[in-house]
């Protein structure tokens, strides 16, 4: 008797009290029980895949692959993921991240790793986002994961930022920590975060790596920034048979 009545008030508390489930990406309700994504921001993401791209020399990659713009449902993910705390998004986000990072063609002896983040604000935060993206990547291709980076000082957040200040503001900000160094030393290292915008970041986290030994440096994201200079050409895949956003570039690795 005891279930029958819990199943009812169940009932009538969602009869009262509707759950008010949301999109992840654009913030819509949706008709279900749970947060996820509404059609119009899968078939917006179907269209809009990016694949490996072209970035300026400057940055020290020997690669670099994104799977969305930031523009649109992906940066609802990723604001969510890093603002809101919603951890489970990391796998999703993981996968296809993964499937972008794959297309760089590494090869062997790869070692992924994230941009870190400063103890304070981890503390403060709880998780850093761009480790969760990074060890879901590690696990998809099936490559070695460590945390051989570290911030150096607690820089203010470069989404306060812009242009030259971003790059003052973090400048020498990165460092390959002591104990990781020799494992750094000869790798391919595929370094991984959530927003690539004016490459500030990247740059100065393949500084660390390069200056450690690193024999090349990749770098993957789960969005390209709108304000990035970077990320012209060079699309690898299209999804799904989906038309593609951008024209086609070389089949070679970068």
């Amino acid at each position: 008797m005891r279930p029958l009545l819990r199943r009812a008030q169940d009932f009538l508390l969602d009869l009262l009290f509707p759950r008010r489930a949301t999109c992840m990406g654009c913030g819509s309700m949706l008709g279900c029980d749970r947060d996820d994504l509404c059609e119009d921001c899968r078939e917006e993401l179907a269209r809009r895949w990016l694949g490996v791209r072209e970035v300026n020399p400057d940055l020290h990659l020997s690669g670099a692959a994104f799977a969305y713009p930031y523009a649109g449902p992906a940066g609802g993910l990723v604001r969510r993921l890093k603002y809101t705390g919603v951890g489970v998004l990391a796998e999703r986000m993981s996968v296809e991240l993964a499937r972008a990072a794959k297309l760089l063609r590494i090869g062997d002896n790869v070692l992924i790793t994230c941009v870190p983040m400063h103890p304070k604000r981890l503390r403060k935060r709880g998780v850093n986002h761009a480790e969760l993206l990074a060890r879901g990547v590690a696990r998809e291709m099936q490559l070695e994961y460590g945390d051989v980076l570290m911030r150096t000082r607690n820089a203010p957040q470069q989404a306060r930022l812009s242009g030259k200040a971003r790059e003052r503001n973090l400048k020498g900000g990165f460092a390959v920590r002591p104990e990781c160094r020799a494992r750094v030393s000869g790798a391919k290292i595929l370094l991984i975060d959530d927003v690539f915008t004016t490459g500030s970041t990247a740059r100065n986290c393949s500084e660390a790596l390069l200056e450690a030994g690193a024999a090349k440096v990749y770098f993957a994201a789960y969005t390209l920034g709108g304000g990035s200079k970077h990320g012209q050409n060079h699309q690898r895949e299209e999804p799904h048979g989906a038309a593609p956003a951008i024209s086609e570039g070389r089949e070679g690795a970068a």
